[in-house]
């Protein structure tokens, strides 16, 4: 299967700051529907980290919460594909990215792709970073489509699968 151009999808979170933050506390965003796929996806928010990233960093004495964000296939066939995850701020200039290294299968239903620690939630509040817009988080997930991807389980040090035992 051949690259092909990139696609974007863009998910808000009206709210942000007000939105549940304790660890493990999460929302789905709206669905976005791919037209040119055929796909429906949604992105997972867990604005105070994900339980498992907050035990991790709380191990090593380390208090700093990251936002958890990861990427669901919905509705549609599946996609091999690799995905870069991003944050702008209130002007449109790229904030922050997150690049998977390789290609993930994104099953519909089964399996999800992103981040535990995606970005820092103090950075996302600091008003000095003009990240929120009108009190919304804006998440762009580009989308390239590839070749299948090779079998694990962690893909790398940030980027995580997570399957429906994990949900």
């Amino acid at each position: 299967m051949a690259t092909t151009k990139p696609f974007l999808l863009r998910f808000k979170f009206a709210g942000f700051a007000n939105l549940p933050s304790s660890p493990g506390d999460f929302l789905y965003s709206d669905r976005v529907t791919d037209r040119r796929h055929g796909n429906v996806w949604q992105l997972q928010l867990y604005p105070g980290g994900t339980a498992l990233q907050v035990n991790a960093n709380n191990s090593n004495n380390n208090t700093i919460v990251h936002v958890s964000a990861f990427l669901h296939n919905v509705e549609g066939p599946d996609v091999n594909a690799k995905t870069t995850f991003i944050v702008r701020d209130a002007y449109g200039n790229t904030f922050h990215r997150e690049t998977s290294e390789d290609v993930d299968c994104y099953k519909a239903l089964k399996e999800c792709f992103g981040y535990f620690a995606f970005v820092e939630r103090s950075v996302v509040l600091d008003e000095a970073n003009s990240i929120l817009l009108r009190e919304m988080l804006i998440v762009d997930v580009e989308v390239q489509t590839g070749s299948k991807p090779p079998p694990r389980r962690l893909v790398s040090k940030n980027h995580h699968i997570l399957d429906g035992n994990d949900f």
